[in-house]
């Protein structure tokens, strides 16, 4: 009889575990989150209040052109940080670093951060101001706001500089 039991026992955690397994690996827009998921219900606000702006192709072409202007000066400005960081690793695999060292190279790395963070608020702002009063406070009144409002762009840290997910 305790055979049996434990048989069945065993059965059952055994189609449990598999069970749980097969649902944990499961992916796609129905389980878990979805960052595809949450990109499209992202940019199909952002394309809603494209339309409610109702931009015109003045305006349309000064945004492209700060956009344009705008993605030239990341290239230049990821690239310092991405240089910044292999010299902070470099630095941090040598024997006998001073504190100085090590301080210096992070100050580096935060300042080119805060380079791109500055580049990508004065291009939001840039924007902002070739709308029209009317246009800014429904950019205002919109989720999205200039991208910068809630817990920032992708609902966490996020990617600061990349103007893919901004309003423009």
């Amino acid at each position: 009889m305790k055979t049996i039991a434990l048989s069945i026992l065993t059965i059952v955690l055994i189609t449990f575990c598999a069970v749980s397994t097969a649902n944990a690996q499961q992916t796609g827009p129905e389980k878990g989150h979805s960052f595809a998921r949450g990109m499209k219900g992202m940019m199909a606000h952002r394309n809603e209040l494209i339309k409610k702006l109702n931009l015109t192709d003045q305006q349309k072409d000064k945004i492209a052109d700060l956009r344009t202007s705008f993605q030239k000066s990341m290239v230049d400005l990821k690239a310092d940080l991405k240089k910044n960081k292999i010299d902070l690793k470099a630095l941090k695999s040598k024997d006998n670093v001073s504190r100085e060292d090590v301080v210096a190279a992070v100050e580096k790395v935060n300042k080119s951060r805060d380079a791109i963070t500055l580049a990508f608020a004065n291009h939001m702002y840039d924007v902002y101001q070739i709308l029209t009063p009317e246009q800014q406070k429904i950019v205002k009144e919109s989720k999205l706001g200039m991208g910068m409002g809630g817990r920032g762009r992708m609902g966490g840290r996020g990617r600061m500089g990349s103007c893919n997910g901004c309003m423009f």
